[in-house]
């Protein structure tokens, strides 16, 4: 039927890569040819990319920058971390902006599929109908007149200035100006995917969320005993969390993501057992108790539909609202990575591991979210590219 790019810029976890899968595997089914561009080459395997082309997004030099360690000053708002990505430096937005105008002329798609990408939103904007995706927090409400403030904190941005200097990168490659910051954030149509309880903007939302999980997410807390921990990438082998879990004494499985052998020789030196492929959901519930992770969207909705209680240990400000909502919820608690004090870690966890009333919280809450209505997320983003070829 016609040609759509899925396009990914910002954010690190696996569960871009899943999600793009997902929908290039629909959008074929239904008669589109499909091309991606990722900000990482290596996030789709050639079965994952279901024989479509795979092409090297652009790349704001901030991530080249800073992408290999959690340091930095603490963001505030998601005006915060536009400028830590770039949107400060009217620069880098032009060369961005020309990077996607110059592979958008190479793979002529007929609808654009936004994956946290608001360089490439802009890009866009006027010339290809767009599709916005990705998580409450990536994709605050663009009729909004500015971004607020999401933690308590000095937030560094100067939303005016901010918006000034993106407005000059834009007329210097010919774009109209934003009338507002969350403007970037902007689509034909958007579709953003979580649960209410992780939408920092929810008293703004217009859109509807659509549902976080898989169509065929049918995994259950059961009667499991381990501790499962899905660890990010560039963890350190000597990090705090490791000697709070070994702290425990808990039996603890960790999938370790894209970990180096001096990772997993660390991590089997503390006796944990070591997954060093990913591990579907239903086989986690099937066998943990509890779970840690540092706040993925992805791992921490699925946990919350299956009843499992959680930990988040955040390095983000995204994933930190993440544990803040686990905890205010009651399904939970979290730990800044940056804070982490071993020793109280270790008996916080056996804690909540041995909290029976936290167990029959979380199982009662992921009842309640298994029976929303929410739509479909992949059917919906397969319908909006119908609607706008």
């Amino acid at each position: 039927m016609a040609h759509v790019l899925i396009g990914w810029e910002l954010g690190a976890n696996r569960g871009h890569a899943v999600r793009m899968a997902a929908l290039g595997a629909a959008l074929r089914n239904a008669g589109h040819e499909v091309s991606f561009a990722v900000q990482r080459i290596d996030a789709l395997s050639e079965a994952e990319a279901g024989g479509s082309l795979v092409w090297q997004a652009p790349v704001t030099p901030r991530l080249l920058i800073s992408g290999s360690s959690f340091g930095g000053a603490a963001t505030t708002s998601m005006a915060d971390t536009l400028a830590r990505l770039g949107f400060d430096d009217g620069g880098i937005v032009a060369a961005m902006i020309n990077g996607w105008h110059r592979l958008i002329a190479a793979i002529r798609p007929a609808v654009v599929i936004a994956d946290y990408a608001p360089f490439l939103l802009l890009a866009v904007r006027g010339r290809v109908p767009s599709i916005a995706i990705g998580t409450a927090f990536s994709q605050p409400p663009a009729n909004m007149q500015r971004l607020p403030q999401l933690i308590e904190g000095q937030g560094a941005v100067d939303q005016p200035k901010l918006l000034a200097t993106i407005n000059r990168a834009l007329a210097s490659v010919g774009t109209p100006p934003l009338a507002a910051l969350p403007r970037l954030f902007e689509a034909d149509r958007m579709i953003p995917a979580s649960f209410a309880e992780l939408d920092p903007y929810a008293a703004d939302r217009g859109e509807i969320l659509a549902s976080p999980l898989p169509a065929d997410f049918t995994a259950r807390a059961g009667s499991g005993e381990e501790v499962f921990v899905y660890a990010p990438e560039r963890i350190a082998p000597d990090a705090p969390l490791w000697r709070g879990l070994a702290a425990s004494g808990l039996a603890v499985r960790i999938h370790p993501q894209r970990a180096q052998p001096v990772l997993l020789n660390a991590l089997a030196g503390h006796g944990f057992s070591v997954e060093a492929e990913p591990v579907d959901f239903a086989t986690i519930a099937a066998r943990s108790r509890i779970v840690v992770s540092h706040g993925g969207h992805g791992f921490a909705c699925a946990a919350m539909a299956a009843g499992l209680p959680q930990v988040v240990c955040p390095h983000d400000l995204e994933k930190l609202l993440h544990g803040m909502a686990v905890a205010r919820e009651g399904l939970g608690g979290h730990v800044s990575m940056r804070q982490l004090n071993p020793g109280r870690f270790g008996a916080d966890l056996v804690t909540f591991y041995r909290d029976e009333a936290l167990a029959q919280r979380t199982r009662a809450r992921a009842e309640m979210l298994r029976r929303r209505d929410q739509p479909d997320f992949t059917s919906s983003v397969v319908a909006s590219a119908n609607s706008l070829v």
